[in-house]
């Protein structure tokens, strides 16, 4: 009965040992395409906030924000190419939503227009925080505006960027809608203070 019991322990310890070095190996093998795809992702995201001829320069740390909600953990200023001139910047957020973080680019020319947000990384409900990157649902059907379509020239210093003030939130998602327009405003006044200060 012993060695019955001895042997199961020991053939239990052995395949925990192969699944464990198995799924190790796995993940190694598996990191750096992930990794690449996420560089991809992060390269299309950006030219999709902040459209046109642009250079994307990456700043060696992330901007401060002024919310501890809120995690900035990539900055890239924005170059025109054509006059060498910094006109704006774009800054990977990462904001608690009602499931899980949600991951955003949030795009903010010198001014504090907004020139987009693309949201990166979710797992909001199905059908209701999830439709805040639907590009087939309209918060304005009329104009045929979108959930992020919306904070598009808006200012972050002038505008609110309030759901259900200056901000159309989604049926049925109130803090997903506030937890973005949140990701936004806070993301956005950091851009501008940071240029302001570096006399951009």
């Amino acid at each position: 009965m012993k060695n019955n019991v001895f042997k199961f322990a020991v053939t239990l310890g052995l395949i925990s040992a192969i699944t464990g070095l198995a799924l190790a190996v796995v993940f190694q093998i598996t990191k750096p395409i992930i990794a690449a795809q996420d560089a991809k992702a992060l390269e299309r995201g950006l030219s999709e906030v902040f459209p046109g001829n642009y250079e994307f320069i990456k700043l060696d740390k992330p901007i401060q924000s002024s919310d501890q909600s809120v995690t900035i953990n990539e900055s890239f200023l924005v170059k025109d190419k054509a006059s060498g001139k910094n006109i704006g910047m774009v800054v990977k957020v990462v904001v608690p939503g009602s499931q899980a973080p949600i991951e955003m680019l949030v795009g903010v020319k010198s001014d504090g227009t907004v020139s987009g947000v693309k949201i990166l990384k979710m797992n909001e409900t199905a059908g209701l925080g999830s439709n805040a990157d639907n590009p087939k649902y309209y918060v304005n059907k009329k104009d045929k505006i979108t959930f992020l379509g919306q904070f598009v020239n808006k200012n972050v210093i002038k505008d609110k960027l309030v759901p259900k003030e200056d901000i159309i939130a989604m049926t049925g998602a109130t803090i997903t809608s506030t937890a973005v327009s949140k990701g936004v405003k806070v993301a956005g006044e950091a851009i501008v203070s940071y240029l302001k200060e570096a006399g951009q």
